[in-house]
């Protein structure tokens, strides 16, 4: 039976349908158009994510666009979020060495509904809005890419980078193969340890990923490809395929984020499903998150008590490799992501609320 001729033809709205502050323009490929129409259209886990809801999306802002995480107050150099910045005692022992996040780029194949960075991700070129007279660039100049890498190769104690984005695997291949050849010289030169690369092309579009993409990718020393996925139902031959190609070429170590989405993937039979099969194509389950504090997304947070409690049942059938994901709350504020602790998986301690990775006490809401 052919699903997508019974479901009517999303025509995707542009920007239309973007945000008041002009991020998330509704951009679906054609790949997602076709697994949107064969797993219940709009409305189906898949099309939730990335057709646009307006009135629920517009419904809480207030003249400013969210940065709930304050990554615009650790920019260090172009795209370049120095948060977790390194840290020495006085004798010069590093305690914790510094890991960086960089986007090169502010654009997607498509734009999840529930972005964290919508505040700048997908914002047209040139565009500017109120409060912001700057009008806004889609991608890193090449002489922004080379400050930024400057200050990499110069900050004592970096020894981590994670691109994001946007995603970074939609960028020209050159400028891809450019940096990640230069990133590689780092990890050569013992500067870098770890380089991750944050994306979800291979879901959102498997067939956009070319001979290039894993030429370049296969630059890295032990790269970590880091996949955000949702719902089993993204998995798909094509997307299987794709990730199975960058471990086979790459070497890549494949470790999926997922974020938990009411209406979306808000059940256990659905995570485990999901961890389940994850473990099963040979990628390490990580992250799951919950919804971050973007007024955009409001509509999709699963309150954080049912969310826990969600996470106890999950975790309980996890079992092996699939166990290995772990459910984090990004603080706002910036003060990173606490875990839900192994430990106490299936009983939280309500009054004594949690403590993040400096010590700073948060009480649960």
């Amino acid at each position: 039976m052919n699903h997508q001729e019974e479901e009517p033809q999303i025509r995707p709205r542009g920007k239309k349908v973007m945000l008041p502050h002009g991020g998330l323009p509704e951009v679906i490929p054609q790949y997602l158009l076709n697994l949107i129409a064969q797993t219940g259209g709009p409305d189906g886990p898949i099309g939730k994510q990335f057709v646009a809801d307006p009135q629920s999306e517009r419904a809480g802002f207030e003249g400013v666009a969210s940065d709930p995480l304050i990554e615009d107050e650790h920019l260090a150099a172009p795209g370049l979020v120095y948060k977790y910045d390194a840290i020495v005692d006085e004798g010069g022992t590093v305690l914790r060495p510094g890991r960086a996040l960089w986007t090169i780029t502010y654009t997607c194949a498509a734009y999840c509904r529930f972005c964290t960075r919508g505040r700048e991700v997908g914002v047209p070129a040139g565009y500017t809005w109120e409060g912001n007279n700057q009008p806004h660039s889609p991608h890193l100049s090449r002489e922004q890419i080379d400050k930024a890498l400057e200050f990499i190769e110069n900050e004592p104690h970096l020894n981590e980078i994670i691109l994001s984005g946007g995603d970074p695997l939609t960028v020209h291949p050159d400028v891809l193969k450019y940096v990640l050849w230069r990133l590689s010289l780092l990890q050569e030169k013992g500067k870098l340890d770890i380089v991750r690369i944050g994306t979800r092309l291979p879901i959102h579009n498997p067939l956009a990923i070319k001979d290039t993409h894993y030429e370049a990718v296969a630059q890295l020393h032990n790269p970590r490809l880091m996949v955000h996925i949702n719902h089993p139902q993204e998995l798909t031959p094509e997307a299987l395929s794709t990730l199975d190609r960058f471990r086979r070429q790459c070497g890549a170590i494949e470790m999926s984020q997922t974020v938990l989405l009411k209406g979306v993937n808000d059940t256990p039979d659905t995570l485990v499903e999901l961890f389940r099969e994850i473990a099963k194509q040979g990628m390490v389950p990580y992250y799951l998150y919950q919804n971050d504090p973007v007024y955009w997304a409001h509509h999709f947070t699963v309150p954080i008590r049912e969310a826990i409690d969600l996470w106890q049942q999950v975790r309980s059938r996890l079992s092996g490799v699939a166990a290995t994901c772990r459910f984090v709350i990004d603080t706002p504020g910036g003060y990173g992501k606490v875990p839900i602790p192994e430990g106490n998986a299936w009983k939280v301690d309500w009054e004594q609320g949690f403590t993040d990775f400096n010590g700073t006490h948060f009480e649960l809401e």
